[in-house]
């Protein structure tokens, strides 16, 4: 008599099954305690690969602010430290060099008043003597530009800080010349793009380009952007049609300088330690960047001189800055540079002024007309006014 085979236990029926089909019929917990000498390895490489990429970039960020660098001392000519209101941060030397105009803030005590000083250029050392704007008016002043219209009037353009929720741009017209000038308050332009206003570039009486050196949010955001070098920064121009973006995708925009033929435009990129290039159509105002140029700082302010040349500010430690900006006693190195370029497009950077902090420290801004240097600062409450010796500029390769 056949036997009839005995059915299979549950145990040896999932011994006959695949492994793949086994750990299907296991229990949740069963599976991932059988996964898991497989999965281990792989997480470590990952978070091996992880810490590699963090500390790359740690020590990118630290290279890229200049940690541990200085500079000088070096000054190509002569310099005499004059007394000022604290934050010169912006100067302006009027285009018949007769007097230059000095924009100050102490940024130390931002709900301190700010203003407009002239200093008379036909005396040096001079004496910066404080100019009028409207009574009750708040005022923060911070980025200067001037326009010059064709029947020769000049238009002051003046960016103000007036509180955390609102950044304008101020209209003046300067009236007489020399000492007696004096500041006619025409209007104020205001917008909502306006998030962080830094510099200015005019483009007509009241027509520029502005450069926003944050995105938007709170202000702690700002130094999350500087921290992990975010290019949230912007250009807004502002003409006739009103406030519109103009360029987008830039590390701590700054200063910013119309060139002389009306087509060309240039933006310091603080975080990016290099100068911005972009092509302008005069008629629309559309920018189109076309290059860079490295530079060894980040940049500050700059200024476009009668003779075609670029003047910047440079900040060499950025980590030393933020100290400076903390601390006063604590020094912030600073570099002055001349950027030329000739017909050919050949472009020679050459270094005028060089500082660990001792005579400025944190300089923003170099305004120079035949000669004549001032050199500005974030914070402290001083000018430099220097007569440079162009045999003596240093080229920076």
């Amino acid at each position: 008599m056949a036997k009839t085979p005995h059915p299979e236990s549950p145990r040896e029926a999932r011994m006959a099954e695949s492994p793949r089909e086994a750990r299907m019929a296991e229990s949740p917990r069963e599976a991932r305690a059988a996964d898991e000498p497989r999965r281990g390895p792989r997480l470590r490489v990952w978070w091996v690969f992880l810490a590699i990429v963090l500390v790359v970039y740690v020590l990118y960020t630290i290279w890229l602010g200049g940690a541990y660098q200085t500079a000088g001392p070096f000054v190509a000519g002569q310099c005499s430290a004059v007394d000022a209101p604290a934050g010169p941060e912006d100067i302006l030397i009027l285009p018949d060099g007769k007097a230059a105009l000095i924009s100050a803030q102490d940024r130390r005590n931002r709900q301190s008043d700010g203003g407009l000083w002239l200093y008379d250029l036909s005396r040096q050392p001079a004496v910066p003597q404080q100019l009028a704007v409207p009574a009750g008016m708040p005022f923060h002043p911070q980025g200067l530009s001037l326009y010059t219209a064709a029947d020769g009037t000049w238009y002051l353009q003046v960016i103000n800080n007036r509180s955390d929720e609102r950044r304008t741009v101020e209209i003046f017209v300067i009236e007489g010349e020399g000492s007696a000038l004096k500041l006619r308050h025409r209007g104020t332009i205001s917008s909502d793009l306006f998030i962080s206003p830094n510099a200015l570039a005019a483009t007509g009486p009241e027509s520029f380009y502005l450069t926003n050196d944050r995105g938007s949010g709170p202000r702690w955001m700002h130094a999350v952007e500087n921290i992990l070098q975010l290019s949230r920064s912007t250009i807004v121009l502002n003409d006739e049609r009103g406030a519109r973006l103009a360029a987008e995708d830039i590390a701590f925009a700054n200063g910013i300088a119309l060139g002389r033929d009306g087509e060309s435009l240039v933006v310091g990129s603080t975080l990016w330690r290099m100068l911005l290039a972009y092509q302008r159509d005069p008629l629309s105002g559309l920018i189109k960047r076309t290059g860079s140029l490295a530079l060894p700082g980040g940049v500050d302010n700059l200024r476009l001189d009668d003779e075609g040349d670029l003047w910047a500010a440079l900040h060499v430690n950025s980590f030393a800055f933020i100290g400076h900006a903390r601390n006063p006693e604590k020094q912030s190195p600073s570099r002055i540079v001349r950027i030329h370029s000739d017909l050919r497009g050949a472009t020679r950077v050459q270094e005028v002024f060089a500082d660990p902090g001792e005579l400025l420290s944190g300089a923003s801004v170099a305004a120079h007309h035949r000669g004549r240097l001032l050199i500005g600062a974030t914070f402290q409450p001083r000018i430099l006014d220097c007569q440079l010796d162009p045999a003596k500029f240093r080229d920076i390769d």
